[in-house]
């Protein structure tokens, strides 16, 4: 659960929640769902006799909570984490985990808390690090996500995410060229990253470009059809360059994607009554 935002600018503060990454999985991702559930749930076996066969060892307790993680059971994978630590209370990654839990749980403070435990026991956590920055971004502590953001990429140089991150801090300061440019750099790093594409999108639009946003915008359609913050955005782009119908259609193909998505279904309340 990385911090990373996966909707656009209104939706931003909402998701880190995508806030965190759980450390230390064993699972590689992608492929078809079937069969990375397939994969969890071998993981999720093989961690968990693991853990029977020998309760004492705070490793085999973490990583069987990364892959209760991977497969969505944060509930047993809270546990485990907690007897990672009860065991090696040192165990500066499973604090980590534990923080990522209850970040994506929204129990920011908390999650916090963890996060600095668990960099004070193991400074070199670029996740914690990355994760710590957006816990303040949400707060509204933009200087203090910067500073965290910068320490990660001490850590991990070519850390994608964390420039994403940057870019949209400065974007809420209204520094539009700034996170331009971060958004560009994540880019540069992962040529198919349709969110930073869609991001560019979103600060052209703020800077009152709407064709060049709306240039962006289809960019990261044909990265992800399914990128509910582009579909936006472009219709906003669109209604802004006065084609309204195009517009309309492409709310109304976000609101396929996400019917509950208020900014879609504000947008298209605009485009038919403009």
């Amino acid at each position: 659960m990385d911090a990373l935002r996966d909707s656009g600018q209104a939706s931003g503060k909402a998701s880190a929640v995508s806030a965190a990454i759980i450390l230390g999985a064993v699972l590689a991702l992608g492929g078809l769902t079937h069969a990375r559930n397939a994969t969890w749930a071998t993981a999720v076996s093989l961690w968990a006799d693991n853990a029977m066969k020998s309760p004492m060892k705070s490793r085999v307790h973490y990583n069987y909570a990364t892959s209760l993680s991977s497969a969505g059971r944060l509930n047993e994978a809270m546990e485990e984490n907690l007897k990672a630590i009860s065991i090696s209370p040192g165990y500066g990654k499973a604090h980590f985990n534990i923080g990522a839990i209850l970040h994506s749980w929204g129990r920011v403070d908390e999650a916090i808390e963890k996060y600095r435990i668990a960099l004070a026991l193991k400074p070199d956590i670029a996740e914690a690090r990355n994760n710590l920055g957006y816990a303040y971004y949400s707060k509204g502590m933009m200087d203090e996500a910067l500073a965290e953001y910068a320490l990660a990429l001490r850590i991990k140089p070519n850390h994608v995410k964390v420039y994403q991150n940057i870019g949209y801090v400065y974007r809420d300061k209204g520094m539009l060229d700034e996170a331009i440019e971060a958004y560009r750099k994540a880019l540069s790093m992962r040529p198919d990253y349709a969110m930073a594409r869609s991001s560019i999108g979103e600060a052209l639009l703020l800077k009152g470009s709407p064709d060049e946003a709306a240039s962006e915008f289809r960019a990261a359609i044909a990265m992800d059809p399914g990128l509910v913050s582009a579909r936006t955005g472009l219709g906003e782009a669109l209604l802004a360059a006065g084609k309204r119908m195009e517009a309309a259609s492409e709310f109304e193909t976000a609101l396929r994607l996400a019917p509950l998505d208020e900014r879609a279904a504000s947008g298209l309340a605009k485009a038919r009554n403009f």
